[in-house]
């Protein structure tokens, strides 16, 4: 089902979009963007710029859930942070939280000491890995923990974060290591890129497992070529790790892009147990399930009888990306495709890229692609026929490593954020990562000490912004706004404004008597903000980005910035993208 909303375009703004916009005109996306790149921009909160999403296709049937991605790349917006979008049929392609991280990858919700968290990786891209630490948020978006691997502080690498249920962490690292490599042609004072992934007890620090692949594989499995590399300056990376799961019964399933090989790894002493394709496969693989270069390699199932992967490719028989469900026979060692999914554009993802089992346990689970180095994902069901078809940019100079389709509740610490235009009659609500707001509750008084506040007009929350006109209404001198759930229970007040500054107020009583109560619909367009965000009247909770990780500022609390402070601090962010073999 398609939904046509306005592109809401400003002289003022000629690169972002005011207040929630999805776009569903392909040949218009991003035309007044040359990098292809459109964003959106919001009165209530003007440092938030999260990409504009396109729709190319929309169907009954999606699974419940938010879309997680870790914007990579280089956007106008200048916003490489982790980003979830509410991609349901009401509030479509609508940001619903962004944090000021720069460069994560791997950000999605996991659950850890039984509480939903947010993780991921956040550092300095290297040319094909990465080094940095990783962060878990709890739902207010405040930091419980942050860390690096055993012995290589702040060296962690950007392909994989997953929290197992014994509350420990699996992480890759790349590192340089020399090696004789006369075997495969080369140098016997040689160097190359170990793929090392430790388990580590996240609450401890604790070094539970290591695993190091030149110990358990040969060089000569590798499809990678050694020319040119395999000194100091250059190691060979022979390997690749890019996931990591572990089992039930505490066996590794880890994927080596090139070896384009699955490899299950003993828990107790790291032996290979099995190779899964590639050039010493253990498993009689029929053909149309072969893959390439791929990424994310799970089990659907504690039974180990079905996998998923990300087949990057191209081969000479398929041209473009696809995710696959594979049969996995033990007992047997064979494998077969069960499905195939792809995208209408059948896009070509080079590198990085993620295909998820939305629900495990359900035999008929839709499943969700993310193309990772192109804009581009995708929710099909378990047939394989297209759900959803989106983008997040129209070139893949805007990119996320991987992409998500999870349940998430944040429960932001902040006030919500209003913007009042006293001249235009309007005010804007937004609230960054609060997912529990269903409506926006209009207050007006002629003190800001009092809280007896009286209710003027309401609406029920479009997206991450809500705009009301108040043309209609008699005001006082004050007004503000109170963000209320489904069940009209109180989540947050905003500070009161008059059109010219903010003002701190207490909290109102629930309990008022209130007169001329109307409810109006929230407003489909408005002007756009000034990119400089200098305009008093408006209130705003994202801190400035830093370059390097730092704590999570935008729902945490914490003195406003203007707009311009946090520009001028995330232009000298310096991103490399497009490099090695992600």
């Amino acid at each position: 089902m398609h939904h046509r909303i306005a592109l809401l375009l400003s002289a003022a703004l000629p690169l972002g979009f005011a207040q929630d916009t999805v776009s569903y005109d392909y040949d218009s996306y991003g035309e007044n963007d040359p990098e292809g790149t459109p964003f959106q921009t919001f009165m209530s909160n003007g440092d938030v710029k999260p990409p504009q999403m396109h729709i190319n296709s929309n169907q009954s049937g999606l699974a419940p859930g938010y879309v997680f991605l870790g914007i990579d790349g280089e956007p106008t917006s200048e916003q490489n942070f982790p980003t979830i979008f509410d991609m349901s049929e009401e509030r479509m392609g609508t940001l619903v939280w962004t944090g000021n991280y720069t460069e994560p990858f791997d950000f999605r919700a996991q659950t850890y000491q039984g509480q939903p968290v947010l993780t991921f990786w956040s550092g300095d891209l290297l040319g094909g890995f990465g080094h940095g630490s990783y962060y878990v948020l709890n739902q207010s978006y405040m930091e419980v923990a942050h860390f690096s691997p055993v012995g290589f502080v702040n060296e962690g690498d950007i392909h994989e974060f997953v929290i197992t249920s014994d509350d420990t962490a699996l992480v890759p690292i790349y590192h340089p290591v020399p090696v004789d490599l006369t075997s495969v042609g080369g140098d016997s004072d040689a160097w190359i890129y170990e793929s090392t992934f430790q388990e580590i007890n996240i609450e401890t620090g604790e070094l539970v497992f290591q695993w190091n692949a030149s110990t358990h594989v040969g060089f000569n499995e590798s499809f990678n070529s050694l020319s040119d590399v395999g000194t100091e300056d250059s190691p060979w990376d022979f390997f690749h790790i890019n996931s990591i799961e572990k089992d039930i019964n505490g066996d590794f399933l880890v994927s080596a892009r090139v070896m384009d090989c699955i490899y299950k790894i003993s828990g107790d002493d790291g032996h290979i147990i099995w190779r899964l394709h590639g050039q010493q496969s253990d498993f009689d693989v029929e053909e149309t399930a072969y893959f390439s270069r791929q990424h994310d390699a799970r089990w659907v199932d504690e039974q180990q009888t079905r996998m998923t992967l990300f087949d990057n490719g191209p081969r000479d028989d398929v041209e473009y990306s696809r995710g696959l469900l594979l049969a996995v026979d033990q007992d047997a060692m064979t494998v077969r495709l069960i499905q195939e999914f792809t995208n209408e554009a059948q896009t070509f993802g080079q590198y990085e890229g993620s295909l998820q089992a939305i629900n495990e346990s359900d035999s008929n689970t839709n499943f969700f692609l993310g193309y990772g180095n192109q804009p581009f994902f995708a929710e099909f069901d378990s047939n394989g026929n297209i759900l959803l078809d989106a983008q997040f940019g129209k070139t893949n100079v805007v990119n996320s490593y991987r992409a998500y389709k999870l349940p998430w509740q944040g429960k932001p610490l902040t006030k919500p954020d209003i913007h009042f235009d006293k001249d235009g009659n309007m005010v804007y609500f937004s609230w960054n990562g609060a997912t529990d707001v269903e409506e926006w509750i209009v207050y007006t008084a002629n003190s800001t000490n009092t809280t007896r506040w009286s209710n003027v007009t309401s609406a029920r929350r479009t997206g991450f912004e809500t705009t009301i006109d108040l043309s209609e209404l008699e005001l006082q001198t004050y007004i503000r706004g109170r963000a209320v759930n489904g069940t009209g229970g109180t989540l947050g007040w905003t500070r009161a404004g008059d059109g010219e500054q903010f003002y701190d107020a207490p909290d109102g009583d629930d309990s008022f008597t209130s007169s001329s109560t109307t409810s109006t619909s929230s407003m489909s367009s408005t002007s756009a903000v000034s990119p400089t965000g200098t305009d008093v009247t408006t209130t705003s909770t994202l801190g400035p980005a830093t370059s390097s990780p730092g704590p999570a500022i935008s729902p945490t609390g914490g003195a406003a910035v203007s707009v311009q402070g946090f520009v001028d601090v995330i232009v000298g962010v310096v991103v490399v993208v497009g490099v090695g073999i992600l």
